[in-house]
């Protein structure tokens, strides 16, 4: 498999486990509860008056880069645990649990990075709209395996 295909799984599994706490039933305690838990979204990019997308965010450094290869590559592991659990476990208030407790480290595997996880979000934003900073990243990905 390649390491595109690898990093188009692991977002698309990130984006799995969010529907799958959307799909749990919470109620509203567990939802304020989770709300400040769960991963925000960057909002999108607008196209610019020539059809290109706009600058709205700042630009990604080389460093914020490599903090977020870094992040990346432990919310992946911490998401294939968490759908490796929620596939063991029936009771849907232990797979909220799980994944409550999944996003909390997700957060913190940010944090130990360096990045808060809204800049996390906003820098796997751009990665994923744009094709040279997608490569770039995959590089980076690929130096810390």
């Amino acid at each position: 498999m390649r390491k595109h295909d690898r990093m188009a799984i692991s977002i698309m599994l990130l984006l799995l486990s969010l529907g799958m706490m959307v799909a749990s039933g919470c109620d509203s305690d567990d939802r304020s509860e989770q709300s400040s838990s769960t991963l925000p979204v960057a909002p999108a990019e607008q196209p610019d008056d020539s059809g290109s997308m706009t600058g709205s965010f700042p630009p990604v450094t080389e460093i914020d880069l490599d903090k977020a290869a870094m992040a990346h590559k432990e919310i992946t592991r911490i998401n294939l645990n968490l759908t490796q659990s929620v596939q063991q476990t029936e009771n849907m208030d232990e797979r909220r649990d799980l994944q409550l407790e999944a996003n909390k480290n997700m957060v913190r595997a940010a944090e130990n990075a360096g990045l808060d996880f809204e800049t996390y979000n906003r820098i796997m934003h751009q990665v994923r709209s744009d094709n040279q900073m997608e490569m770039d990243f995959q590089k980076k990905l690929e130096a810390l395996e």
